[in-house]
């Protein structure tokens, strides 16, 4: 009896077994999003590697030595690399170096934000943040940073002190300079409220190719005319005609784009008419912004403007 009772035990946990095994299925993974300026890239995990998306093209990419982080490159020409360094990334798509990436609902680990009347600035990193106003200079320590809401996202950032930042993922323009910044800034003090901007403006701007959509009354071509904001301040694109390069300054209480040089290509007359009126606007801007559809609008004192889409990767 004893046999023909182990038996039937054996044969039920045999059941039980194939039939949770016919439940369990591999976890799927999920890839990890990043925004990298004006960008966004996607890092999914392989069992060998990562593969890093960007618009519609990927690249498969195996894993690399590294000193510190999770390295994953080609190692050839042009180079495609992702440097994971915690939430954040140094990310080389096909050649093009991407700005600073972070990982999509955290934020970067050094930021700094500011306010005005009164005056305050503050400078953030995992471990403290530096406060500055008129009165005074201090150092306070960080406790954590929570996320509070996801649409948009806002982190609560609390310190050892009464102070706390709000930090909203949402443009915000200074409110003297009319500079643009990629988070809305809040410094509360006990019962008070200090409203600011913070992140970096030119960040907003790097990582893509912004391509010319619209133009006052010209007619926009097959090949339109792109402007690319680079790390290091630098600038280039196409003017319609010509490849250009330059500089461009976003501090202070105005744009400045400098083009100090370009190729000497000849184009028909209305291909060269656009360019030359192109690059002309473009050297006279002083006022960014992306409106609420991620279009990029360059505008003059003169009122005049050119808009731009990010062109498709």
């Amino acid at each position: 009896m004893p046999a023909i009772h182990m038996k039937g035990s054996v044969s039920i946990l045999v059941v039980m077994l194939l039939s949770g095994c016919a439940l369990l299925t591999p976890k799927e993974q999920v890839p990890t999003y990043y925004q990298c300026g004006a960008s966004e890239l996607s890092v999914l995990q392989k069992e060998n590697g990562v593969l890093l998306s960007y618009g519609s093209q990927q690249e498969e990419l195996p894993r690399a030595v590294s000193g510190s982080g999770a390295r994953y490159s080609n190692d050839k020409d042009p180079l495609t690399q992702v440097w994971n360094k915690g939430n954040e990334a140094d990310i080389t798509w096909r050649g093009q170096e991407m700005p600073l990436c972070v990982e999509q609902g955290t934020l970067p680990k050094h930021f700094t934000a500011r306010g005005n009347e009164p005056f305050w600035q503050v400078a953030v990193n995992p471990q403290h943040m530096a406060l500055t106003t008129p009165e005074s200079e201090a150092i306070i320590d960080l406790v954590a940073a929570e996320v509070v809401s996801e649409q948009p996202y806002e982190w609560r950032i609390e310190s050892t002190t009464d102070k706390h930042l709000i930090v909203i993922d949402r443009l915000c323009r200074d409110s003297m300079s009319g500079r643009l910044y990629p988070y809305q800034v809040d410094l509360q003090e006990s019962d008070r409220m200090y409203s600011g901007c913070g992140g970096d403006s030119e960040w907003l701007l790097q990582g893509a190719t912004w391509e010319l959509s619209e133009f006052e009354s010209h007619a926009i071509h097959s090949k339109p005319a792109t402007i690319q904001f680079l790390k290091d301040s630098q600038l280039a694109g196409f003017n319609g005609c010509n490849r250009y390069f330059g500089n461009y300054n976003m501090g202070g209480e105005l744009a400045q784009i400098r083009i100090t040089g370009s190729t000497k290509m000849a184009c028909s007359g209305e291909a060269n008419e656009l360019s030359q009126e192109f690059s002309s606007v473009l050297e006279r801007v002083y006022q960014v912004n992306i409106d609420d559809k991620g279009r990029l609008i360059l505008s003059t004192r003169g009122g005049r403007q050119m808009t731009f889409k990010q062109q498709s990767e």
